[in-house]
């Protein structure tokens, strides 16, 4: 008997060191959370702006200006000539020529001579109003409606051309009438012409004149 509780004595002890099988081992698995990190690469581009100026180019036409020339010719309805320059000043174009040719124009003067077609003509200035006034009385002279100033000698040579037109005082009626160029001067007309009393005026174009207006003078 005693052998026997020896032996169950002997098995509790063994079954004691091994552990009881049919004990459930709880295992205990930990279970670690990974947290991935992503990296985030972050990548600016800057573009290169190429700015391109054109180059522009301006191109000026050259302008020509064509300055029609002046063409004088007769008024009929009013054969003595407007002040063609400032107040004060001479009828028509003038009085004072700085060259050896009388340029365009309508001039004043005295035909002194007629022949072969060229007139012989004195220059002089025609004065009207309240010029003729001025001028009279800066000459030491009385003063009417009109005043004529002959101070320069000079002369020109002045052709006629083919086709002019001339106009003579007619001696009966005292009004311009006209005549053939080449039948021009005519002792018809109340001014005695030519010579140093034939006041007339002169229309000048292209280096002729084209118009021989008489000038009645009372």
């Amino acid at each position: 008997m005693k052998r026997i509780l020896s032996m169950v004595a002997l098995l509790a002890l063994v079954a004691s060191a091994c552990g009881d099988d049919s004990t459930a081992t709880t295992s205990e698995s930990t279970t670690a959370a990974t947290t991935t990190t992503a990296a985030t690469t972050s990548t600016t581009t800057t573009a290169a702006t190429t700015t391109t100026t054109a180059a522009t180019t301006t191109t000026t036409a050259a302008t020509t200006t064509t300055t029609a020339a002046t063409i004088y010719t007769i008024d009929t309805g009013d054969f003595f000539p407007d002040v063609f320059g400032a107040s004060g000043d001479p009828n028509g174009s003038g009085c004072v020529v700085g060259a050896d040719t009388l340029p365009a124009g309508v001039w004043f003067g005295f035909a002194e001579s007629v022949a072969g077609g060229t007139i012989t003509f004195d220059l002089a200035c025609f004065f009207t109003g309240a010029a003729a006034a001025a001028a009279a009385t800066a000459d030491g002279q009385e003063v009417f409606d009109f005043y004529i100033r002959n101070q320069n000698p000079k002369t020109y040579a002045v052709s006629i051309a083919s086709g002019a037109s001339v106009y003579y005082v007619d001696g009966v009626s005292i009004t311009p009438t006209p005549i053939a160029a080449a039948s021009w001067p005519t002792p018809a007309s109340y001014v005695p012409c030519p010579g140093e009393f034939c006041a007339v005026w002169l229309y000048v174009n292209g280096g002729e004149a084209t118009g021989i207006v008489e000038q009645y003078l009372p």
